[in-house]
């Protein structure tokens, strides 16, 4: 083990052992604290260096990352846990969880980031996942799958599509069929409501014509779907 990594691991464990505060702000309606609850500091040390002192003399990161933001939440027997988008200095991401005991301070990443199953080969990145513990039993997670824009010949464009995953223990991921709507092309931003609509699942979603423009598809769009599993369609309802 490198001498170097005790060091670095202090660092984190001292972030990990903060404890927040509430701050002055007040508005009645929700307490805010002092410190974050994650910053890219907090990443595992094992995961940006390697630790061998024969094959990293110098001791030199192999993985920055470049920020750690726009967490999905949940609760689960009494911890709180966090989905979050962690982003590479190339600024593409990897999602990874972080759980603490009171949900405020303590947070701290599980040793190995999400595997999540490679079932979409044009995807060229994956961030913001949003948590819904499902009435049927399920915890699900859906997120931005973006891919290349193959029509548009600028190396940057990009298509949104909402990707959809779920588990029973945040360790082991399903990926089901990415969500396919009527009336909008692309989508992103959106979250599965917690219960049966009429027996079906239901979405909110954000339509979007292009990845950056809402176009003429503003709002937040409410659909139904039969069955997650075998395919998702919802249709617009109002």
């Amino acid at each position: 083990m490198h001498k170097q990594y005790y060091i670095e691991q202090k660092k984190v464990e001292k972030l990990i052992s903060r404890r927040n505060q509430k701050a002055d702000f007040y508005n009645g309606i929700y307490d805010r604290y002092e410190y974050p609850v994650l910053t890219r500091e907090f990443a595992p040390v094992h995961w940006r260096y390697d630790l061998n002192e024969e094959t990293n003399p110098y001791f030199m990161e192999r993985l920055g990352i470049n920020a750690v933001m726009n967490s999905g939440a949940i609760e689960l027997d009494g911890k709180y846990y966090l989905v979050v988008r962690v982003e590479g200095n190339d600024r593409k991401s990897f999602f990874a969880v972080a759980e603490s005991e009171n949900g405020i301070d303590g947070f701290h990443f599980w040793d190995y980031p999400v595997v999540l199953p490679d079932t979409c080969p044009e995807e060229t990145n994956v961030y913001d996942m949003r948590l819904t513990k499902h009435e049927d039993g399920w915890i699900y997670g859906v997120f931005c799958s973006e891919s290349k824009d193959q029509e548009n010949p600028d190396l940057s464009a990009a298509v949104a599509a909402a990707g959809i995953v779920r588990t029973k223990d945040l360790k082991t991921w399903e990926r089901l069929d990415n969500l396919t709507t009527l009336h909008s092309p692309q989508q992103r931003n959106v979250v599965l409501h917690p219960e049966f609509v009429d027996g079906k699942y239901a979405f909110y979603t954000r339509p979007m014509d292009g990845f950056i423009e809402t176009g003429s598809g503003g709002g937040i769009g409410f659909g139904l779907c039969d069955d997650c599993l075998l395919y998702t369609s919802p249709s617009p309802r109002d």
